[in-house]
């Protein structure tokens, strides 16, 4: 999510560039008041371009979330947006430098996101140096929190998690050496039924990873592989005939939409193969699927790492579905997507985490702020969640299942619990 998820070009150089400037930020990194005053927490998404039809809803959850809150202790809570889109999709670099500048005001206690596991592994370093908490609703790639799995996807992961220091990444989502399991299973399953494929992936963290999982649980035979590059994104008429040729029972993509999976699907049935694209969170129950692969988009199935707003049935979680379409009314793509929910999961845990330091007298730092949410076990709309020592969610992990129906539109199909 996707949705993990993109990478990006980042260099070694301009991550150390960062460590630095976090460095020259860690004396304001415990910032915040000892009474009264305002206390932000952050979003940092993507929110233009192709991905803001999945980037805004999530953006908007954090919003609700935020507008909804009392602290006490004469406190004021303020929401701050930053960006990480760049001139191809979600940049890495882009949101390492966001992280500064948020590391830079010391009224901020914590952000929700980033939205892509790329972007998550460009963003993790400096906000750990400066001691700030990131708790994303969407990162699945598993080698952020998981060693076994970070230099498969091209993680270093003792720089991502320096030896002595505190964890300051946490997710609410699921991974995605699940994801990949379920997302074969489906190809595997009725109604596909697929004994062959043909791979394909956005050439990026997330993407490489999905695919790598998806091979590793697929039983049947892999007839071809490869990667899409950014410059190859505006013309796959090449590739959609190599596919076609190949016949596979079923493609599946590891990406995102605006990486080449929607031009792709398009391509693929001018090319005159209709048969099922899966993927994962990247595309799955996305708008702009819909929109960059048109009608071509039928016969798309996808996984996201969330539960499905209309499996959401408790009294508060019903409430909010209701809040977040007032709340959302005259908003530009203001649907009520899985990570909508997600996301205001997690600024309700940061929000309870700050509101817990509050009521203990202490002064509310960041580091104060992320101890307690470290802690934490904390009722949300999408269950009760806490976190083990890794960051990631120690409880149950839930994917729903999405589809492109014959009318060209995204149907909830099912969910599945892994």
């Amino acid at each position: 999510m996707r949705h993990e998820r993109l990478l990006g070009a980042v260099t070694r150089g301009s991550v150390a560039a960062f460590f630095i400037l976090s460095l020259s930020l860690a004396a304001c990194g415990g910032g915040g008041a000892s009474s009264g005053g305002v206390i932000k927490i952050a979003t940092d998404l993507p929110v233009s371009g192709t991905d803001a039809a999945q980037g805004l809803p999530t953006q908007y959850g954090v919003d609700l979330a935020v507008s909804q809150a009392q602290l006490g202790g004469g406190y004021t809570l303020q929401v701050v947006h930053k960006n990480d889109e760049g001139a191809s999709g979600a940049d890495p670099t882009v949101g390492a430098s966001n992280i500064s500048a948020l590391l830079a005001d010391p009224q901020v206690m914590a952000v929700v996101g980033p939205f892509n596991s790329g972007v998550a592994k460009a963003e993790i370093p400096v906000a750990t140096n400066g001691g700030l908490v990131l708790m994303s609703p969407t990162n699945t790639n598993p080698g952020l929190t998981k060693e076994q799995y970070s230099q498969a996807n091209g993680i270093n992961f003792s720089q991502l998690h320096p030896a002595g220091s505190k964890e300051y990444y946490f997710r609410v989502c699921a991974t995605d050496d699940v994801q990949g399991k379920v997302d074969a299973q489906i190809a595997q399953g009725a109604p596909i039924n697929a004994a062959t494929v043909y791979v394909v992936d956005d050439d990026t963290t997330y993407g490489k990873g999905l695919a790598d999982f998806f091979v590793q649980n697929f039983t049947g035979k892999v007839l071809g592989r490869q990667s899409i590059t950014p410059a190859q994104v505006g013309n796959l008429n090449s590739l959609a005939t190599t596919i076609a040729n190949a016949n596979p029972d079923v493609v599946f993509y590891g990406g995102v939409t605006s990486q080449g999976g929607g031009a792709l699907k398009k391509d693929l049935v001018a090319a005159n193969y209709n048969k099922a694209m899966v993927g994962g969170d990247g595309i799955a129950d996305d708008p702009g699927w819909l929109q960059t692969a048109g009608s071509a988009a039928v016969n798309t199935y996808g996984t996201v790492a969330a539960p499905d707003p209309s499996s959401l049935t408790t009294s508060d979680a019903q409430k909010f579905k209701s809040d977040y379409t007032t709340f959302v009314q005259g908003k530009s793509d203001n649907d009520l997507l899985p990570y909508s929910a997600q996301a205001y999961a997690a600024a309700t845990i940061e929000i309870a985490a700050i509101k817990s330091v509050i009521a203990s007298g202490k002064p509310v730092t960041r580091v104060a702020v992320r101890d307690a949410i470290a802690s934490s076990s904390t009722p949300t709309i999408i269950g009760t969640i806490s976190f083990d020592q890794g960051g990631d969610n120690s409880g149950q992990k839930v994917f729903s299942i999405y589809t492109v129906d014959s009318t060209g539109k995204w149907v909830f199909d099912k969910s599945v619990t892994a």
